[in-house]
């Protein structure tokens, strides 16, 4: 059997080392190949090429998945012809023992990932459909800022606490927009006391739209807990400088959140205008199982990708990370085995969030998915 030569490659932020295999996995040659430079790709490709007419077969190039930086020398190569893994990290580490001397080096490493491929036969990465790798993009963000809001949304209950402990009586949702536009133009209970009546009744009345009735209302039940708490405020100088920065942070992010979620839905809606949609099959039919709504059925399509790609259901189990670990040994057998977690994060957070979603009840007190609810 002719073994193609393998190139493996260990990616780095800036720059990343490539490693050639002979077919009888001898180094055929080394490269560093900076990311910011066309030359110095092109003469990783030309290296190639040149593997590829001294040993009369293409070479299979090998990287490991590296955050965002393995992206560029990815879509180059396989743009090139180039059959291109892209290998886990876990997969990565189940080799980097295979050498008695402790060595941990750039140049090492691209030779274990190319000894890893020869010896394991890793399945070639298929490239990524551009709208896809689009939608991955946009869910992982909305998703990161989602984290980075809620640490915000905290630090602002901590600063209230201080300044007017009471105002959640008020505004039970202090992240609503009127909650904010009342904290933002009267951040402590003397600034509330002295404010003009129609004009906080307006600021209530124009952020929340419910009319002059319920913001009178809201105005009044707001007097009365300042005057209740104005002796026991720490409304220092600092405390309301904190309070403003984490209030315009909140809102900065909740508008970012909105602006990925609006790309998000113009993505699947431009999809859907196709003649051969490619998208909006699969997330029209996520959505058909209670609890998904459309962002959490872009997550997993983006996510997974090709649900082709797994042949069976175990494996896509496998893949969410969900799979129950496996401990045994001789005679042994454990019997107290968690979940793998060996999958995407993200799928198993939104399959979490999916699940408690199934075991709510809505507004008009019906239950989200009643079969669920009656099984949890």
């Amino acid at each position: 059997m002719n073994y193609p030569p393998v190139a493996g490659i260990d990616v780095g932020k800036n720059f990343s080392e490539m490693c050639i295999l002979s077919p009888n996995n001898e180094i055929y040659h080394r490269i560093k190949i900076y990311h910011d430079s066309i030359d110095s790709i092109q003469k990783a490709i030309g290296l190639l090429q040149k593997a590829e007419k001294d040993f009369a077969i293409r070479p299979v190039v090998v990287l490991e998945s590296t955050g965002h930086y393995h992206k560029i020398l990815f879509h180059y190569l396989s743009d090139s012809g180039f059959e291109v893994s892209i290998i886990n990290p876990i997969q990565f580490d189940s080799i980097k023992n295979i050498g008695i001397r402790k060595v941990k080096n750039d140049k090492f490493d691209a030779h274990k990932i190319a000894l890893l491929y020869r010896f394991s036969f890793i399945k070639t990465t298929a490239v990524p459909d551009d709208v896809i790798d689009c939608l991955k993009s946009l869910c992982r963000q909305y998703y990161k800022l989602g984290d980075e809001l809620t640490t915000y949304k905290n630090r602002l209950i901590g600063i209230i606490d201080q300044v007017m402990l009471n105002f959640t009586e008020v505004f039970q949702n202090v992240y609503s927009k009127t909650a904010l536009a009342v904290l933002d133009r009267y951040p402590s209970p003397n600034q509330i006391l002295k404010a003009n009546k129609k004009t906080l009744i307006s600021l209530i009345e124009k952020t929340s739209k419910k009319g002059l009735g319920w913001s009178t209302e809201k105005y009044e039940l707001l007097v009365l807990k300042a005057k209740e708490f104005k002796d026991l405020s720490i409304s220092n100088p600092g405390n309301l400088a904190i309070l403003k920065v984490n209030i315009s942070m909140v809102r900065t992010l909740q508008e970012a959140q909105k602006n990925i979620l609006d790309a998000i839905n113009e993505i699947i809606l431009a999809d859907s205008l196709k003649d051969d949609p490619v998208l909006s099959p699969i997330i029209n039919l996520l959505c058909s199982i209670p609890g998904i709504g459309v962002l959490t059925a872009a997550t997993i399509l983006a996510e997974v990708g090709d649900f082709s790609a797994f042949s069976s259901p175990n494996k896509l189990v496998a893949f969410f990370g969900i799979d129950p670990s496996v401990n045994q040994s001789g005679e042994f057998t454990g019997t107290r085995n968690k979940m793998s977690k060996r999958g995407s994060r993200l799928l198993r957070r939104v399959i979490f969030t999916t699940a408690l979603a199934n075991v709510r009840s809505k507004r008009n007190g019906n239950k989200t998915n009643p079969v669920i609810y009656e099984f949890y």
